[in-house]
């Protein structure tokens, strides 16, 4: 994999779970939102994950847990229905095989 990062950073929130109907079964995504954290600022990052084997370790997780994320940084875009303005969104992306989730532990308390 060319386009690869792994970015480190603690869960915001619990992961997000949306179902899509595709031919022949249902895609599920996990969403997580992670936030980064140095000296001088603090950044966050979506992560969709459409691996099953990365999907069962995010699903596993919870707010506040430290987490390790490697996969592919991706832009979608899409035309804003009621404005009509394109918008769009970069992300990590986990595809099958080509990217992992990995939990550190819990975050230190404040």
């Amino acid at each position: 994999m060319i386009n690869r990062v792994t970015i480190t950073g603690t869960l915001v929130d619990d992961p997000k779970l949306r179902s899509f109907e595709q031919k022949g079964g249902t895609i599920e995504i996990v969403s997580l939102w992670l936030e980064v954290k140095d000296e001088h600022r603090t950044d966050r990052f979506t992560v969709e994950i459409n691996d099953g084997k990365a999907a069962t370790a995010a699903k596993a997780m919870k707010k506040g847990v430290n987490a390790e994320i490697t996969g592919k940084l991706r832009h979608d875009r899409w035309k804003d229905k009621g404005t009509g303005r394109w918008t769009g969104k970069v992300f990590v992306a986990v595809d099958p095989g080509e990217g992992a989730v990995k939990s550190l532990g819990m975050a230190a308390a404040a």
